[in-house]
């Protein structure tokens, strides 16, 4: 049986983004349960939403309008689909977002890895 697994990443370098709701893609993963394979990247529908604030608070209200706002977010940038998303930080919303959506969150620190096929090496424990 196989484990999708999504990392927020800035792209095709595959550093990972700190702040999850902010990451331009996410990198999806497939995990055999032995070794993880790159299946693509999924454009974060999110991200492009708040470009345009700069300057302003990124702090959203945790209310149940903004979890279904993120919720929609995730469906969009298919991360739905995956068994587990790998995060640094992930705020209130999103995290209840992608809870209502089954996917599961591991957390993760920067002393793991700057990139994502580092950090997953640390976490294949936690994947079995």
């Amino acid at each position: 049986m196989s484990i999708k697994v999504a990392v927020p990443v800035e792209g095709e370098n595959l550093v990972i983004v700190t702040r999850t709701g902010r990451a331009p893609y996410f990198a999806i993963y497939e995990f055999d349960g032995n070794e993880f394979k790159l299946l693509g990247f999924n454009e974060n529908t999110h991200a492009g939403e708040h470009e345009h604030e700069h300057g302003h608070d990124h702090q959203e209200d945790h209310t149940a309008d903004e979890v279904e706002h993120h919720h929609k977010h995730v469906k969009a940038s298919k991360v739905d689909d995956c068994d587990y998303i790998v995060v640094r930080a992930v705020g209130p919303n999103m995290k209840d977002a992608l809870e209502m959506a089954g996917v599961k969150i591991i957390k993760v620190s920067k002393k793991d890895g700057e990139t994502a096929p580092e950090v997953l090496e640390k976490i294949k424990e936690q994947l079995k």
